[in-house]
């Protein structure tokens, strides 16, 4: 009897991955990223909720998780099962955050609702805050210059996913995510830094 060939999954097959992923070997980026982001995605879906937008964005989170651990990994259970438990971490992480960020947002808005307010108002101040920030937001994100701006033009603007956008920028998708991920804490600090000088000056 023919002996059957070994899957991608098993443990030989991962060792094998992993050699060529620590090598930056370019393919094996791709096939670690095709051969799991499905099965990470639907993982994170059902954890989330169904057509939960976050849902891409924490795959993606695994992934650079798993590239920076990769050096550290012990082969003591399969690749998959070791992406699933980042997975499952990353999940209960944002949900812990969006249950305080739930919190914080009624507090603030019991505090501002009283016998008097007008619910009008406040959703009109509501727009007029989101406004201002996406305003300042467009004018930061010119203050990274354009490998950046086309970064976050191609995923946030035109919704490209990551394997799009490697075949765009002809990059792997490592470096893809990488290099968005250092946009996106630039950005963030050049946020919060413009909103902290808000706050003092008003």
């Amino acid at each position: 009897m023919k002996a059957a060939r070994p899957l991608l999954g098993d443990v030989l097959e991962d060792r094998e991955l992993v050699r060529k992923l620590l090598a930056q070997d370019d393919k094996a980026y791709r096939i670690f990223y095709e051969t799991y982001q499905e099965k990470i995605y639907k993982a994170c879906v059902y954890l989330l909720g169904y057509q939960d937008p976050d849902a891409e964005d924490v795959t993606q989170e695994v992934f650079l998780a798993a590239f920076k651990q990769l050096p550290q990994f012990e082969f003591r259970s399969s690749l998959y099962h070791w992406l699933y438990r980042i997975a499952m971490y990353l999940c209960y992480e944002r949900i812990r955050k969006r249950r305080r960020q739930i919190a914080s947002l009624n507090e603030e808005l019991d505090e501002m609702a009283g016998p008097h307010s007008v619910h009008h108002s406040i959703h009109q101040e509501n727009e007029n805050e989101k406004s201002k920030l996406l305003s300042l937001l467009e004018e930061k994100k010119k203050l990274l210059g354009a490998p950046c701006q086309e970064l976050l033009d191609l995923r946030e603007a035109q919704e490209k996913s990551y394997a799009q956008m490697a075949d765009i920028l002809k990059v792997p998708i490592g470096t893809v995510m990488s290099r968005l991920a250092r946009c996106k804490e630039s950005l963030k600090l050049l946020m919060t830094k413009s909103m902290g000088e808000a706050s003092y000056a008003g």
